[in-house]
């Protein structure tokens, strides 16, 4: 039985209809999904009429799609935080995937010290700081107005104002620090600017935390 010219239109159209509606989702899978429904189509269709130049090139944009639905679902296949990373994790990055949290992690870099200033007042902080072993205490003047340990932020609220640092951190300690710089974080606010809002959801957190211990040492204060 031949394959007639109605059939042709129908399925032809039914593939551009795909395509228009994978045009129309934000959801990147399904828009893969739809658009390798078409190309099966158009194949299908290119096979059936003889026309190789239909049948090449949609063979071509169906690897293509079904390359990055691959790496689509590898990107979202789950992953485990070491346990040694669990804590930090749990502290500030709730709301990341652990995948993204782990992306994140590996952009920093390491960092010993033995003891004195890790950032001094009164200067643009050019990195953020997390603290992974040790202790650090924030000076203003002669007071200590807040201890920072493991998972705590260091130069966040710099970063983020674009303002001087506002206090002295310093540690009479051997510590490990982990840190970004203030320019690859401004690069990746640039190039990818969903990943970048859910790392200053984690800056935002941190402060937030800080503005509570804070608060309950100056009640503690006047209490006694």
């Amino acid at each position: 039985m031949d394959f007639s010219l109605s059939a042709t239109l129908i399925i032809m159209n039914i593939a551009y209809l795909c395509t228009l509606i994978g045009l129309a989702v934000r959801n990147i899978l399904i828009l893969r999904i739809l658009m390798i429904s078409a190309q099966i189509l158009l194949i299908y269709t290119g096979t059936k009429q003889g026309n190789p130049i239909v049948v090449f090139w949609n063979c071509v944009f169906l690897v293509i799609n079904l390359y990055r639905i691959i790496l689509l679902l590898l990107e979202r296949r789950d992953v485990k935080i070491p346990a040694d990373l669990e804590d930090i994790y749990n502290s500030n990055f709730l709301h990341m995937t652990h995948r993204e949290f782990l992306r994140f992690w590996k952009m920093g870099q390491d960092k010993n010290i033995e003891s004195g200033y890790i950032l001094r007042k009164d200067v643009k902080a050019e990195a953020v700081f997390i603290v992974t072993d040790g202790k650090a205490y924030v000076q203003s003047g002669i007071n200590t107005v807040a201890i920072l340990g493991r998972g705590d932020f260091i130069g966040e609220m710099s970063f983020l104002s674009g303002k001087p640092t506002s206090a002295d951190v310093i540690s009479d300690m051997p510590m490990r620090l982990k840190f970004w710089t203030s320019r690859d974080l401004s690069k990746l606010k640039v190039s990818n600017n969903a990943f970048w809002i859910k790392i200053q959801q984690s800056l935002g957190h941190d402060l937030v935390g800080k503005v509570h211990k804070s608060n309950a040492q100056v009640s503690l204060r006047f209490e006694n």
